[in-house]
């Protein structure tokens, strides 16, 4: 699929999802200028932003600005696209990306697979513990035992097609079980293959 087709396709199911939840367009301020008013937009270019082509906010903001203004002429500046982005983040944008996710998934699947990995989230970076991510990611050597970085557990739940189902994210070093078990009150599936870091309760454990 082309990227204008992509586009369309995600837009109209996102303006879908985003009608049926509020069952009309957010108003508008009197006296501004319509400027990516609509909020389905900003859902739609918050998700496509996480394309991994983009390397950066700003990487994305230039690639719309110079190839999407067609399908979005009212596009704002790259910081008012972002405060909007990040204002709609936490209760619409990851509702969202559920919804398309269930449309994508296999719901009769036999199992789903459960794992975690680390992502290093910031590198070079001083040895200070009340920094950027402080309570939020661990810190430690990375690789190379070289360099510093703040590190985070990225937990997913995928079906057998690599759809993702549920996702989370946590400090390093913490526990898998607890992290299983959010994940699986989460996702509501019936069986789940990981590793014996997994709870037991809820995992077939698997091995290699």
């Amino acid at each position: 699929m082309d990227l204008d087709s992509f586009l369309i396709s995600l837009y109209v199911q996102i303006n879908d999802w985003w009608r049926a939840k509020r069952r009309q367009s957010p108003r508008r301020a009197p006296g501004r200028p319509a400027l990516l008013s609509a909020t389905s937009e900003v859902l739609t270019l918050a998700i496509l932003a996480q394309w991994p082509r983009f390397r950066s906010e700003r990487d994305f903001w230039r690639f719309a600005s110079s190839h999407l203004r067609p399908y979005f002429p009212t596009l704002c500046s790259q910081s008012r696209l972002n405060r909007r982005i990040r204002a709609l983040w936490s209760q619409n944008c990851l509702s969202c990306s559920k919804n398309l996710a269930r449309g994508l998934y296999e719901p009769s699947a036999v199992y789903r697979v459960m794992d975690t990995t680390l992502v290093p989230a910031v590198v070079r970076v001083r040895a200070c513990r009340k920094g950027l991510f402080a309570g939020q990611a661990s810190f430690g050597r990375y690789r190379s035992k070289i360099e510093w970085v703040y590190w985070f557990k990225v937990a997913l739940v995928v079906d057998p097609d690599g759809v993702a189902t549920a996702f989370g994210l946590a400090p390093a070093n913490s526990d898998e079980r607890p992290i299983g078990d959010a994940l699986i009150v989460s996702d509501h599936h019936d069986t789940y293959l990981a590793d014996t870091r997994a709870s037991p309760r809820w995992c077939g454990s698997v091995t290699g």
